[in-house]
C-alpha cells in the first residue's frame, strides 16, 4: 500500500544522503525513506514496484554515475506508471543550463544542496509542508521574512474559501500583493493582457483545482504552463490548492506539471500560517532558471 510519507532519496554521496535523511526523519512524523545509490538503481527499483507501492516523492541528486539525475528524470516523466510522482532535484550544481533543463524535463523544484544543518532542516520542513501536506503539526513560532515587492496570483472560484484565504494571506503575508481571479477566462485574459505590464509580476500562482470541475482546473494548469513556454518567460511555480484529498486528483495534477499539490485546511484556527511557509520555501529555498535558452 502506498504510504503518504514514502520518500525515495537518490544520491551517490553517502554523507549528503545521511544529512538529508536525518533532517527528513526529524521533520516528518512516520516518514519512510528508501535510500537509492544512483539513477540506474532508482529505475531498476521502480520497475520492480507495483503502482500501489510507488513513493509519494522522489528527492534526487543531479550528478550520479551510470544514470544521472536528468536521465532518470526523463525516464520517470516518460512513463505513464511514474510521471505522476513529484521529483525534487537537489544538487551542488549552479549551472543555469542544467537547472533550466531540469524544469523542462518536469522537475517540481530545484534546490542547491544545503551547506549547514540548519539549511538541511529548512529543506526538510519545506518538503513536509509543500509536498506531504503535513502542516497540521504543532506550529513553531514564525520567523517572518520581508516580502516587500512580492506578489502572488490566486485563482479561486469559491467565495467562502477565498474569504478565508484572503484573511490568512493578510495576516501572514502582509507585505505581499495578492491578485485574485475566479475562472479560466479571466485568468487567460489576465495573462495575455496584463502579465507583462506588472512590476513585478507574480512570483507564485495558487490554483484551485475544481473551477468548477477538475477538467477545467487541469486545462487551465496546462494553459498557464503553455503561456510561459510560448512567451519564453521564466516559469512561475504553480501550486494546486484544493479541498480534495483524492490521490487521483493529486496524481493528475502532477501529471499536468503542477509544482506542488496542497490540501486546503479550512479550519481557520490553523491561521493559515502555512501560506508564509509556502512562500518562504518557493522564494528562498528553491532555484529557478535565471535566463532562458537563446534560440
Amino acid at each position: 500500500m502506498k504510504s503518504a510519507n514514502s520518500i525515495y532519496l537518490v544520491d551517490d554521496d553517502e554523507d549528503d544522503m545521511m544529512l538529508l535523511k536525518e533532517a527528513l526523519e526529524n521533520a516528518i512524523v512516520s516518514v519512510c525513506i528508501t535510500e537509492v545509490g544512483d539513477g540506474k538503481e532508482l529505475i531498476d527499483l521502480i520497475n520492480l514496484k507495483n503502482p500501489a507501492s510507488l513513493p509519494a516523492l522522489i528527492l534526487m541528486d543531479m550528478n550520479m554515475p551510470r544514470v544521472n539525475g536528468l536521465e532518470a528524470l526523463f525516464a520517470l516523466k516518460s512513463s505513464l506508471k511514474t510521471q505522476h510522482i513529484p521529483v525534487i532535484m537537489i544538487s551542488t550544481s549552479t549551472d543555469q543550463q542544467l537547472i533550466r533543463k531540469a524544469y523542462e524535463e518536469g522537475v517540481c523544484a530545484f534546490i542547491i544542496k544545503p551547506v549547514s544543518i540548519l539549511d538541511y532542516r529548512m529543506v526538510a520542513e519545506a518538503v513536509n509542508v509543500c509536498f506531504l501536506n503535513n502542516y497540521g503539526y504543532v506550529q513553531k513560532p514564525a520567523v517572518f521574512r520581508d516580502f516587500t515587492n512580492k506578489s502572488i496570483l490566486v485563482i479561486e472560484d469559491n467565495p467562502d474559501h477565498w474569504e478565508l484565504m484572503q484573511l490568512g494571506l493578510k495576516q501572514n503575508l502582509p507585505d505581499v500583493k495578492v491578485i485574485r481571479l475566479s475562472d479560466k477566462v479571466s485568468t487567460l485574459n489576465f495573462l495575455t493582457d496584463e502579465w507583462n505590464h506588472l512590476k513585478p509580476p507574480p512570483e507564485l500562482i495558487i490554483l484551485d483545482l475544481y473551477l468548477p470541475t477538475r477538467r477545467e482546473g487541469l486545462n487551465l494548469l496546462d494553459s498557464i504552463r503553455y503561456f510561459f513556454i510560448l512567451h519564453r518567460l521564466i516559469p512561475v511555480p504553480v501550486i494546486v490548492f484544493s479541498s480534495s484529498d483524492s490521490q487521483e486528483d493529486v496524481d493528475a495534477c502532477y501529471q499536468h506539471r503542477a509544482s506542488a499539490y496542497m490540501i486546503k485546511n479550512l479550519n481557520f484556527t490553523s491561521s493559515y500560517l502555512y501560506f508564509h511557509d509556502l512562500c518562504d520555501f518557493w522564494w528562498r529555498i528553491i532555484t529557478l532558471p535565471k535566463k532562458l535558452r537563446i534560440q
